[in-house]
């Protein structure tokens, strides 16, 4: 595969990645269904179809062939997908039922910048000057979107700040605890078996998916298919095919296009209008995740 190849599938997961928050924005304006309902739902589809994925490449027999000799491994895929896909796919669905998608993604994306924070903590060493600035571009940029500039009002519910830094903080996690599954399992078993895990875990607070049928409506079956088909199967596989591809920081930095459309989409769509210090705040937060990754890059050059 060609590096251009590589570099547009990766643009096409981050594309599709907003296109389902969008989505699921519209689902909430056409439908009565709540936030852990949705994920409840779109954790079963999912894993369904990720298992289906996990037969064609042969991960399926791997995986299983993998538990059957270590079954406690079952106890960490249990920790994986109730902290880090079903808390991260909850929370990121509360903060845009609570505000809206183009708020909720550029918030979540300050994920580098906590990811640096964690790190400093965890080796207890000084951030250096480019994450120092990271963190800084970061903070300053959600100040910014979310306040509009004005210290005096919020811009952006609390409650949608609250959810959207809960779901970026877990995304931190989902990225750092799966490193050794990765080496054990077929990434398309890990992610079916880890949302299966995490769909059962919401049986106890809600039975939604035995009446699956009520989500699939003349007004809701399109955003459906765009947050379940194009936003999680499409976008999880193609992001997966240019990873191989592509260098950690060439992925990361295509990968921001992500919080880029999810504004796009919010615009033209929903006809949202961001002030001049709120898209200032937009760019810092992208700042903030493309610097370290060029810096990265360019050292190694």
């Amino acid at each position: 595969m060609s590096h251009l190849s590589a570099v547009l599938l990766v643009l096409l997961a981050g594309t599709m990645w907003a296109a389902s928050g969008t989505a699921a924005q519209h689902f909430y304006t056409q439908s009565t269904h709540i936030p852990i309902e949705l994920t409840q739902v779109r954790l079963f589809l999912s894993s369904a179809l990720f298992f289906l994925l996990a037969y064609w490449s042969g991960g399926l027999r791997r995986g299983i062939r993998s538990l059957r000799r270590d079954p406690r491994l079952l106890v960490q895929l249990a920790i994986h997908g109730i902290l880090g896909i079903m808390i991260v796919q909850f929370s990121y669905f509360m903060g845009i039922a609570e505000g809206d998608a183009a708020a909720t993604t550029v918030i979540g994306y300050t994920s580098p910048a906590m990811m640096i924070l964690y790190l400093a903590v965890r080796y207890r060493r000084l951030p250096s000057a480019a994450e120092t600035g990271t963190v800084v571009a970061a903070v300053a940029g959600v100040f910014l979107l979310v306040t509009g500039g004005d210290i005096g009002r919020l811009s952006v519910p609390m409650s949608c700040v609250i959810w959207s830094l809960i779901s970026g903080a877990t995304f931190v996690f989902a990225m750092i605890y799966p490193v050794r599954l990765l080496r054990l399992f077929d990434r398309f078993f890990l992610l079916a078996v880890c949302m299966l895990i995490g769909g059962i875990s919401l049986l106890p607070v809600t039975q939604v998916i035995f009446d699956v049928g009520s989500f699939f409506t003349a007004e809701t079956w399109l955003d459906l298919l765009i947050i379940i088909g194009l936003g999680t199967i499409v976008a999880f596989f193609a992001f997966n095919v240019g990873l191989r591809w592509l260098s950690p920081e060439e992925t990361a930095i295509t990968a921001t296009i992500e919080p880029v459309a999810s504004v796009i989409f919010a615009w033209l769509i929903f006809d949202t209008h961001f002030v001049t210090m709120q898209v200032v705040g937009i760019v810092l937060v992208i700042a903030a995740i493309l610097t370290p990754n060029v810096l990265r890059k360019c050292g190694a050059a």
